[in-house]
């Protein structure tokens, strides 16, 4: 009898929906824009496959980020003054709540950023939003405010756009802006509590500036570092304490690319059409030794950060070319060109990789080492956040609305 109960209970867990894979922060779980569910839809238009269409209320490029029921975006209001932070239903695109902070001196910013460029993070029931000036603020999960932690009156010219990452009980801060040119503080790289927002460490940074990258957690034997892709350099930290531990020339000034990790490389890109970089990381004690296991020397993208899925490294930059790199070796596979202006980074899952132009068309391509496009799906809505893939759906954010793209090819509104 009992081997019986136990084989019912057993057959219907095996029945019940598992739970959607969260994609918790800028580019996913891992940081890599890397979704491990299937299926994942290939084909949709307005009035095709849109599960819900949600309203957001302010401006904001940062993208989505899907926990638990929850999906949670960033906006502002009047100029930067007011700062919102956004919880929606996963399911049904209900608001839940909006929380705002206010901001008195809000930071310069461009077309290309606003004053909610930073794309928040989720973990342990709590949400971390970043608004430049406006400081750090910490959510839980019902839109309690638990913490807020003033970040200084950093600048740079073309605005704000370092996402925070969590991981474990810390969250990371990358706060690095044009220094002495606005009279402002030194750049520095920041760690906090996530559960009170004190400060764990704070490692100056003030020879490097002009960075919009977002940091990634990558391992390294038992232990992991913390990698920070920036004006000249490629760094690699102690996420423990702050620590240097290894640093690589070659970037270029312009970097808002983030750096993705895999096959025991990281792989990093810089624009003005900059280079493509792979390099393995070391120890502290191999740190002169560091050195590229490949590199391309142009074709790097000033803002698109790059994919790494399977043994392929793809590269779009903002005019829409999209290159295929080996990623063991750097040879180009393949090299083509997509339709329409980017600015949105591209996500990965289910064999095929998703790139969304400013016009709001997603081009969808197989993994692989041959180009073909297996859709050109159209929004017609001005597009420069990144789309987040959760429950098998994925999560576009336009400048007008926030759509939920359901898997299939038939169904319609």
């Amino acid at each position: 009898m009992r081997i019986q109960l136990a084989f019912v209970v057993c057959f219907f867990l095996s029945l019940a929906p598992a739970r959607a894979e969260d994609w918790p922060r800028w580019r996913g779980p891992d940081g890599n824009a890397v979704s491990d569910e299937a299926p994942l839809p290939v084909r949709w238009a307005p009035e095709l496959n849109v599960e819900w269409k949600a309203s957001v209320e302010g401006e904001g490029f940062s993208s989505p980020i899907v926990a638990g029921d929850c999906v949670f975006l960033t906006s502002s209001l009047d100029h930067g003054a007011r700062r919102l932070t956004h919880c929606l239903d996963r399911r049904s695109g209900r608001l839940r709540w909006t929380r705002e902070i206010e901001d008195e001196d809000p930071e310069v910013a461009s077309s290309m950023t606003g004053h909610a460029a930073a794309t928040p993070a989720a973990a342990s029931g709590k949400i971390v939003a970043l608004f430049g000036r406006a400081g750090l603020v910490c959510y839980d999960e019902q839109g309690q405010k638990l913490w807020r932690v003033p970040l200084g009156r950093f600048e740079s010219e073309l605005g704000l756009a370092s996402s925070p990452v969590i991981d474990g009980e810390r969250v990371f801060v990358v706060c690095d802006h044009d220094g002495d040119r606005f009279n402002s503080f030194d750049s520095y790289l920041l760690a906090v509590n996530l559960a009170d927002g004190a400060t764990l460490w704070k490692t100056d940074r003030r020879d490097l500036y002009r960075s919009w990258s977002t940091p990634i957690v990558v391992p390294f034997g038992q232990a992991r570092q913390l990698i920070v892709n920036a004006q000249d350099e490629l760094r690699a930290y102690d996420p423990n304490t702050g620590e240097l531990i290894w640093q690589l020339g070659g970037m270029t000034g312009w970097v808002t690319p983030s750096p993705v990790f895999g096959r025991g490389l990281i792989f990093a890109t810089s624009g003005k059409s900059g280079p493509v970089t792979a390099v393995a990381p070391v120890g502290k004690d191999q740190a002169a030794l560091v050195n590229a296991a490949w590199s391309v020397p142009s074709g790097g993208p000033y803002v698109c950060s790059p994919l790494l899925y399977g043994k392929y490294l793809y590269v779009h930059n903002e005019a829409g070319v999209l290159t295929c790199y080996a990623a063991a070796d750097g040879k180009v596979v393949y090299r083509q060109r997509l339709a329409g202006k980017f600015t949105a980074s591209g996500v990965a899952g289910d064999g095929k990789l998703y790139f969304t132009n400013q016009e709001g068309t997603t081009f969808v391509v197989p993994a692989g080492a041959e180009f073909k496009l297996l859709a050109e799906n159209r929004l017609g809505d001005y597009t420069l956040a990144s789309p987040a893939i959760s429950g098998g759906r994925l999560f576009l954010r336009t400048q007008q609305a926030l759509y939920c793209i359901a898997p299939g090819t038939e169904r319609s509104r």
